[in-house]
Order: structure tokens, then sequence, then C-alpha cells
């Protein structure tokens, strides 16, 4: 530290007195201790970039104005601090939601992309170490700031006596506030051991109904005191390494590429600063635009760098040749990547994507979830994923992102972009491998089948008929190559697909796709309904299943059986409710699951994007979840000269969370379980799977001081939740609220674990989705171990 003082005094002198080099030398040096400083104190945010800028930009404006050249470092730490309060102060003030700005929005606060997760995978963070970065997301906003300067200065950084100039307050305030800091963060490392203890403490689930599943100091110091009180989690509080000693000679996180294409955004040349020349801005030259890219100092910098791009990650080591402050090197287990895509910095990005080749790959970054047993890892996209569909009365759903393992363990993912359904490979630790199929020209993610050669695809592609709609048809690629693509709608059987709601599912030698058709022609012109087609491994139509089932069918699932039909429901807005189809087509004497109040186009009761799950027990029993508004009365329909109609009043204008069990592909097991009652709050996104031995995974989403209207809920998102019961709808754990969304299918692992894949954001259900999808350019794929 000593000896890096002596150089930065003589560089600040040297600068002032108008020598280009050293100034150059001197920015070069900061820029790595600026980047983690900012970076930590304002958690990752979009501002990070501009804030580090600014402050450059400022330093070179007034060097010439610091009267004691030793003081540099505190100088400009100071500056960097009056950055980060100004963003912080700007960021409350400006609250954003569905429309203008929410995009923009969604980039800002994606958890994802947080400088936690940076530390710990720029630094390969372990155990305790990893635990410390963990237990920093605890913390209040307010303590952001200091916890940036004593993390460097516990790293050997920066000194006391630069911690204290930064901050400008007396050096015993300081003390006191330091030591305040270092207890919350122990007391924070208890709370991430206890979290993630497996099995968890069942009095700590107690505690954790109702958290959100992210981290704040409220909910800190709630877990907090149940682990000093509690006997099993006292046990956390053993073996602590003091932080002081954990952070000690860590490296800093290196700085991001973007982050030094911007210095070079701008051709204009600005001197550098000199005692008499203060101030000459960069601005007043026309370069603001590339923020501090116009200064000669900066392009200096960026030719006088190494740049060591890692794993395609984008990330910029400033290596100069005076000694530079530590940086982490690359992690040798990444593998070169042939193309370079967006930075480990950017969270899911709403901006415009640029056009971009058909197959390209892209990196995974991994990262955790303080959800016990649950780990999410960052896959970054080659094209932008709209992430949001515009349901029933224009609420917004989920796109579907379907994952599915394969036999051999390793997972696909499907996902629609603007060329067509991307399909990702992963391996069984869900990275990625190679680049992404995409199956050009596809619409719609309908239902995947993952095989060890590939995969098939249930999607819509062009047509010619008389409504313009899209033909439904099943894809199959093997080894990257297209294997067949048959259609199962045409001019011939009178139908189209305009939308699929569908499921595909294989029994290992024919596969069975259910999903709605539109009537183009014969008895059900303009009419909805669905239809089961079954295919073999060769691409070639099978016999059975139905060309015309339930009326408009708002939800479909499908489960695949070793012989004979496949085990199906749907929902029928003609018989009101959700039905047993298997191996019947139209619902006329099918078994009833659950009468719901159904409209023309609409049910009460809802698979979550019409496309539901259902699970199949090692005795032949089904089980299946779905959003029911339930029934206070069902009477037939006497306005209904066919006999086949049903009138249902609604027992709830919100919709609860329901299991509904099969004793076998046909015969229901009784009425449905309800897992919520709570009139005041509705809950939507309802899924199941199979979970550890005998055990059911229920999800959800909930959504507060519900307010309905004709069907559909408003309110405020207040978590996702996650219930284990068993095959009786008994709770066998209590609700986990987890920051981790569920937007398709759900893949079940040879291990039993759970894998799936969606887009980090929350919702807003306060109001109807207007305009168009934002986007992104990362997934999120959780994984989540019995």
């Amino acid at each position: 530290m000593e000896r890096d003082e002596r150089v930065d005094t003589a560089l600040v002198v040297a600068a002032r007195g108008g020598d280009r080099r050293a100034l150059d030398e001197l920015l070069a040096r900061c820029l790595p201790l600026l980047y983690n400083i900012v970076g930590r104190a304002l958690d990752g945010h979009l501002d990070v970039d501009d804030a580090v800028q600014e402050t450059l930009i400022r330093a070179v404006d007034h060097l010439g104005e610091l009267r004691d050249p030793a003081a540099f470092r505190s100088w400009l730490v100071a500056i960097a601090m009056r950055q980060v309060r100004d963003r912080w102060r700007a960021r409350q003030a400006q609250p954003v939601a569905y429309g203008e700005g929410f995009e923009a929005s969604l980039d800002a606060a994606d958890p994802g992309a947080d400088f936690v997760d940076l530390t710990i995978l720029r630094l390969e963070l372990s155990d305790q170490r990893r635990e410390t970065a963990l237990a920093t997301r605890w913390l209040d906003a307010d303590d952001r700031e200091l916890l940036a300067l004593w993390w460097l200065e516990a790293a050997g950084e920066l000194s006391r006596a630069e911690l204290v100039g930064a901050l400008g307050l007396p050096a015993g305030h300081v003390s006191v506030r330091v030591q305040r800091l270092k207890q919350q963060v122990e007391t924070a490392r208890v709370v991430v051991r206890a979290l993630a203890a497996v099995p968890q403490c069942a009095g700590l689930g107690e505690v954790a109904y109702g958290w959100d599943g992210r981290p704040s100091s409220v909910w800190r110091k709630r877990f907090a005191r149940h682990t000093r009180d509690c006997v099993s989690c006292a046990e956390y509080w053993q073996g602590l390494v003091p932080s002081e000693r954990l952070l000690a000679g860590l490296a800093l996180v290196p700085v991001p590429m973007p982050l030094a294409a911007k210095w070079l955004a701008a051709p204009a040349q600005t001197p550098a600063p000199s005692a008499g020349r203060v101030g000459h801005r960069a601005a007043k030259h026309g370069a603001r635009h590339g923020r501090f890219a116009g200064s000669a100092s900066a392009k200096a910098v960026a030719v006088g760098a190494v740049l060591a791009v890692a794993a395609g990650a984008g990330v910029v080591y400033a290596a100069h040749q005076a000694a530079p402050r530590r940086t982490a090197a690359a992690p040798a287990s990444h593998p070169a990547a042939t193309h370079v895509l967006s930075s480990p910095t950017s969270s899911p990005s709403a901006r415009k994507a640029p056009a971009k080749p058909r197959r390209r790959s892209a990196p995974t970054h991994r990262s955790s979830s303080p959800a016990p047993g649950l780990t999410i890892s960052t896959l970054a996209l080659p094209a932008a994923f709209p992430y949001l569909t515009p349901g029933y009365n224009q609420v917004p759903e989920w796109t579907r992102v379907d994952t599915e393992a394969a036999p051999d363990g390793t997972v696909r993912v499907a996902w629609p972009a603007a060329d067509g359904v991307h399909v990702t490979a992963l391996s069984g630790s869900l990275a990625r491998r190679g680049p992404d199929t995409v199956v050009s020209g596809a619409k719609e993610v309908g239902g995947l089948v993952a095989h060890n050669d590939g995969f098939a695809l249930l999607t819509r592609v062009a047509d010619s008929n008389k409504w313009g709609d899209t033909a439904a048809a099943l894809v199959r690629y093997r080894n990257g190559s297209p294997a067949f693509r048959t259609r199962l709608t045409s001019a011939a059987s009178n139908d189209t697909s305009p939308v699929l709601d569908s499921q595909l599912k294989w029994n290992g030698s024919k596969y069975g796709a259910y999903f709605v058709v539109h009537g183009a022609g014969g008895f059900a012109d303009g009419h909805y309904g669905d239809k089961l087609a079954y295919v073999g491994p060769s691409g070639a139509r099978l016999s059975g299943g139905w060309d015309w089932g339930c009326s408009h069918n708002e939800g479909i699932a499908l489960s695949p059986t070793a012989s004979g039909s496949f085990t199906s429901l749907c929902f029928d807005d003609w018989r009101s409710g959700l039905f047993v189809s298997t191996g019947i087509g139209a619902p006329d004497e099918a078994p009833v699951v659950q009468r719901e109040q159904c409209t023309a186009g609409y049910c009460g009761g809802a698979f979550p994007g019409n496309a539901g799950g259902l699970v199949r027990s090692t005795t032949g029993r089904y089980a299946t979840a779905f959003a029911s508004r339930g029934a206070a009365s069902a009477v037939k329909n006497s306005a209904d000269s066919s006999g086949r109609g049903w009138s249902v009043t609604a027992r709830t204008a919100t919709h609860q969370v329901a299991v509904a069990f099969l004793k076998n592909g046909s015969t229901p097991a009784g009425a449905p379980v309800r897992l919520t009652d709570d009139p005041g709050t509705d809950h939507v996104n309802v899924r199941i799977a199979p979970y550890g031995k005998n055990r059911l995974l229920v999800s959800w989403e909930s959504i507060s001081g519900a307010s309905c209207k004709d069907g559909t809920c408003t309110g405020r998102f207040s978590g996702t939740h996650l219930r284990v019961i068993d095959w009786s709808g008994r709770t066998v754990t209590p609700d986990k609220v987890v920051g981790a969304r569920i937007a398709g299918d759900i893949a079940a692992l040879p291990d039993g674990s759970l894998v799936w894949a969606f887009a980090r954001a929350t919702p807003d259900y306060s109001r109807p989705m207007g305009g168009s999808s934002p986007t992104t350019t990362t997934l999120s794929v959780a994984r989540l171990r019995p």
C-alpha cells in the first residue's frame, strides 16, 4: 500500500504538470478500484458504468484543484461516493411500471447480474468467502456505501485513512460505523447458512412464511432472532472466520469490456489537465456522448491495457506496466468462446436486439439463490426473448419456456425469438453445449421432447388457408439437423392452429401432440376446439386421437402411457369445467374433475398459459394443479337446447390453488384439494411436478390486494410460492417464497432434481399489459434438489 501511495503521488504531480502518459497511468491504476467501489455500492445496477466514467471525468476536470497530491486516492473515492449518492436518490425517486421505462427498469433491477454474483463468479469464491459475499445482500441500501469501502480496506486496497477521507467523517465515527457493519455482515452470514441448510429447520420455515425470497435487513433480523433462540440453528454461529481474514488479499473484480468500450466511443481529443487549465471538459468538445471516450487519456488507457476475454464474457483486465492494482484472472474452467457476447454485468435486457446469426454460442454463468436446495444459473441468449404475453383481459402471462430432460440426463430449453424457436442444449450440470439450434419460422413453443440425439418440437408454421392462420407442426431434429417436419393441420382436415396452448409427450415409440384447432370448413367452420394427434418416430401420422374435442379448449394437460391413449385433461367452456378427456375427445360423457364458471373462450379455472402439468405416480395415479374459482352452484343451462351447456356460479372472485387426483387415466379420485383459501389474494401460474419419493411440488404466484372483474384480477405481485405435498394433498413442508419464476414446463432429472428456465423479472399485475412485450437476452436456469 505504501509503495502504491508514493507512485500515485508522483503520477498526480506529473499529470498536473501536463504529462499525458502520467495521466494515462494514473487513470489505469484507478479504474479497477473505482469499478469495485461503485459496483458494490450500487449492487451491480446499470448506473455503475456511468458513475465510474463520471467520476473519472470530474477527476480529470478538477485535478488541478487538488491541494495535496498524496490525498489523491481518498479525494477520488469521495468523488465516486458523491456519484453513488446521486444515483441512489435518483433511483428512489423514479418508480416504473409497465409501459415506457419499464424495460429499462428490468435491466436495472435484475438480481441475477448483481455485484455479489460477479464477485463469486469472477473471483471463484467458495466456502466462507462465498458465504460472506452472499451475506452482503442482506444489508440496507444505506450501508452499501460503507460496505464498498470497508470491503476494499479489508482486502488491502484502501487504507483506513483513505476510507475516512472518502466518507468525510471523524475517524471515531467511522470506526463505530465499521464495527456495526461487520456485526451485521456476521449476522447475515449465519442467516445464509441457516437458509441453505438441508434439511432446513422446520421452525425457520415457519418464520419464513410470507417472505418473498428477497434478502432484506428486516428479514435478516427476523431470521437471526430465530437462529439465536433455536437449539438446532445455534450451531450456525460456530466456526465463523472473521470477515477481515477472509477478505485479506482478495483480488478486485475485473472491469467489464462494455465499460472500457465506451471510452473509445468518440474520436475527439482532450488535452491533459494542468494547474493553469482545469475544468476543460470533454463535453464542451462534443465528446459527451461517449462519456470519457473523448479523452486522449482514455484512449491511451484502452490501448495500453492488456485485453483478456474470458469465456466470451467480455471481461477486460487493465494490466498496465507500472504495477497495477490486482484483478482476478479468468477462471480456467471456462472454455474459450467463439463469439464475444454480452458482459456478465448485463441484466435481462429490454433493449432492441441487433441482427444476429442463426446459430451462435453463448456462455453460462453460475450463481446461487438464498432458497434452500435452489441454485440459479444465468444463460446468455444469442437473440432477444419476449418474455410476456397478454392473456385474457390483457392480463400479463409468462411466455412459455419449455425445459425438458433427455434420458441421458442432458437438458434442452426451447424459447421463441423473432427468427424462430431456439432450442438450447445444456449438460447435466446445466452448462451450455454448443450453439442454439434455431427452428426458423416457428411461431410458438407448444411442447418439447428431449432426446439423447436432439429434440422434437411442437410449434406453428406458416400456412395458406381461409383464415390466414398458421398450421400446427411437429419438428424433429437429430444431431443438429432436421429429421422430419410433419404438419398436423391442413385443408384436408378443415383445420388450422392460430394458437397451440398445447402439450407434446413421448412414450418411447410415439409422440402425442394435444393442441387447439380452428375450424376452416366442414361442420366446425369458424369454431375452436382441440385435437390429439399421434406421430411415429419417423414422422408418420398414426391412428388414434381425434380431430375435434373440447369446445374452445381453454386448457390442456397430457401424460404419456406405455400403450393405448395418452392420459389427457381439458378445460371445456360448453360444459363449464375441467374434464378427463382420455380416449374420448368431445367430453359429452367425460368425467368431471371440477366445475368452473366458463364463458365462450374463457374458463374461471385455468392452467398456466392454458398448458398444464399431469404427474403420474409409480402406482398409476395422476395429479394435476390449476388455478380455480370453484363452484358455488352448477346446474344445466336451460337455455341450451343441446342439453350440453352448464351454468356455474363461481365460489370466489379470485383464483385459489387446487390439486386434483385421478385413480387412473380415466377416473377422478374425488373432489380437488384446495391448497389456498384466501379470497383477497389471487393465485396464478399454478404448476405441479414430481418431487423426491412420493411427493409433489406445487408452485404458484400470489397477487395481493386483488381486484377482480370479468374473471381476472389485478393487484400486487407478492411472490412465487413452492409447497411440497403428498399424494393425498396434505402439506409436507410449509410454503417457501423464492426469487425464481416458473414460466414453462419443469424437467425432472435422473437424480430427482427439478430444472426450469425463466426470465428473471418481477411481474406487474397491477394493470392490463399494454404494448409489446419487453425482451431479455438472458435466461435464468433454476435447479431444485429434493
